[in-house]
């Protein structure tokens, strides 16, 4: 009798369990609607024009596209690195460019003074990089995955406008590293996140004024890649992020290599090496997908 009387108390409960687990994971979660804090940069509404894929189709001989012209209506952020390496420093005026429509959001950079990597030998030709990272919960505490987004570009010995680069996007995540034995942003790829959340990129060199332009595309959401505590963003959501910028020189040739011995500065200020996960003073960017206009609803 005992046991049938515990059979008939905990069966229900189970039976509810049970239904909860199968039924509560089909309904979709609340859309994210994060208020607009003051002093927030809003990423508006707008595409590169011409598009990055045309801009990449540009042949030797044609004129240097401009990216004031390309990206007229984003948002624009202008500041200054001051990238020490050894002998000197390179103080490098930038202006970084954000839009976004639905599906991506849209980031470019120009890097004036920044020439090439310093640490490149005849042997081996190292990258000059920009980043963006996101504290994407926005709760002033990095944790696993995060989001961020680093462009690469390996300026040849013939780097020009038209010729003699090489260059990658790469999806960073927040991660313990090996390396360094401590959580720092890693190369997505390097922890088996196989699917990429960069699109088409494109980028310019103008070896006469050291000038570095990059401009890439990221998907706001990308199926496969991880959701919980990334940026995946769904139509109808106001996201409000922590945001850093950073450029710099790597010091290493490999993927996964230690990085912490890179040349690099930081917006609006450095916190590389990451020596805790502390975002709380990040400066703060809105990505709000609700009410498109007209043009950008389809």
């Amino acid at each position: 009798m005992h046991w049938k009387r515990i059979l008939l108390v905990t069966f229900p409960l189970f039976s509810i369990l049970a239904v909860s687990l199968f039924i509560l994971p089909r309904f979709p979660k609340p859309l994210r609607r994060d208020p607009i804090p003051s002093g927030a940069y809003v990423v508006p509404w707008m595409r590169p024009s011409p598009s990055i894929e045309e801009l990449d189709k540009f042949m030797p001989g044609d004129p240097p596209w401009d990216i004031d012209v390309v990206m007229a209506n984003a948002l624009r952020l202008n500041m200054t690195f001051r990238i020490a390496i050894p002998n000197e420093t390179r103080v490098i005026r930038s202006t970084v460019y954000l839009g976004h429509d639905m599906d991506y959001l849209y980031v470019g950079g120009k890097f004036r003074g920044m020439y090439k990597n310093p640490t490149s030998t005849s042997d081996e030709t190292r990258t000059n990089y920009f980043v963006i990272l996101f504290d994407v919960a926005n709760d002033g505490k990095l944790t696993f995955p995060e989001s961020g987004s680093r462009f690469s570009v390996a300026l040849l010995k013939d780097a020009g406008w038209h010729t003699g680069k090489v260059w990658s996007v790469h999806d960073e995540i927040w991660d313990y590293s090996s390396d360094v034995h401590r959580e720092v942003f890693v190369f997505a790829e390097d922890r088996r996140m196989r699917v990429s959340t960069v699109g088409n990129s494109v980028t310019l060199y103008d070896n006469s004024t050291g000038t570095v332009i990059m401009l890439f595309s990221r998907h706001l959401r990308k199926d496969g890649f991880y959701t919980d505590n990334a940026l995946q963003m769904r139509p109808g959501e106001r996201w409000v992020m922590g945001f850093l910028l950073e450029l710099g020189f790597s010091t290493h040739i490999m993927i996964g290599t230690d990085p912490m011995n890179d040349y690099v500065d930081g917006w609006p200020q450095k916190a590389y090496p990451y020596l805790n996960n502390d975002s709380s003073w990040w400066p703060k960017l809105v990505i709000d997908l609700a009410n498109p206009p007209a043009e950008f609803s389809t």
